[in-house]
């Protein structure tokens, strides 16, 4: 017998029984007070209609109270599944988002992404600093090393980046050899100490170069100061144009700008 059966059954005849001795204790006490005998017709009357009543009447509200609880109780369930897909759909999402939003080789920004947080800072309310970083050498250690190289060196300096900035820092690769950080609220001397920082942490490292044999990890960087209500693009032109010329130097130095309207004063560090 289903499970559902057996509850209704044992519960309409408790109901039943229960009605039979609360109307046959009505009528013994109520029939003799009255000048009658509780006996015959009547006594089968008192008997037998409580359990007819009470037994179909109590079945049918049992049989609906237990199957409406049973389905709340599979809606709840399917409920809680629903909500733990729908959890690992959220985070399914979020996983394809980063995917998505950080570049492979280096687990930073994507330089769509991060031009795209540049324009939505909050108003650009403070001067920010935008700088590119290059590892020197890299084409060369291209050529003789292969991409794998070339990557792991990219993600050395973006590990560096990443120990590096503050909370409200951010960087990103931008095109195929450059990193780019941009600071905001930040000052250039606060920009200095963090690539310092930055370029120590990488030199550690050691890059197999065919045509000057190994040698320590260096950078070349170029940044701008940007005042608010700057121009991103303008922003990008500048400290790329800065990063160009620490490389022409040989690298491992920086140059910085100001970005103030048209006007770009320069100095180097």
């Amino acid at each position: 017998m289903p499970d559902i059966y057996r509850i209704v059954i044992s519960r309409a005849a408790l109901a039943a029984i229960l009605s039979l001795v609360a109307s046959f204790s009505i009528s013994y006490l109520v029939v003799p007070l009255m000048g009658g005998r509780l006996e015959g017709a009547g006594l089968v009357m008192t008997l037998v209609l409580p359990v007819v009543i009470a037994f179909p009447a109590s079945a049918v509200q049992f049989w609906q109270f237990e199957t409406t609880r049973r389905l709340k109780d599979r809606l709840s369930d399917a409920l809680e599944e629903l909500d733990e897909v729908n959890t690992k759909l959220v985070a399914t999402n979020m996983d394809l988002l980063r995917e998505r939003s950080h570049d492979p080789a280096t687990r930073l920004l994507t330089e769509d992404v991060f031009r795209e947080r540049m324009l939505h800072q909050p108003k650009q309310p403070d001067i920010g600093q935008l700088v590119m970083l290059r590892v020197d050498g890299l084409g060369s250690l291209r050529r003789s090393q292969g991409g794998t190289a070339t990557d792991a060196a990219l993600f050395a300096v973006a590990a560096a980046v990443r120990s590096t900035l503050r909370p409200a820092d951010f960087a990103g690769r931008v095109g195929e050899h450059d990193l780019a950080v941009f600071m905001p609220g930040s000052t250039p001397i606060l920009a200095s100490l963090a690539l310092g920082s930055i370029c120590k942490a990488v030199s550690v490292f050691q890059l197999p170069f065919d045509e000057s044999g190994v040698r320590p990890m260096t950078l070349s960087a170029g940044g701008v100061e940007c005042a608010p209500g700057f121009l991103i693009e303008a922003a990008f032109a500048a400290a790329d144009a800065e990063l160009e010329r620490s490389s022409a130097q040989g690298g491992n130095c920086s140059h910085w700008g100001t970005l103030r309207g048209p006007n770009l004063s320069r100095n180097s560090r």
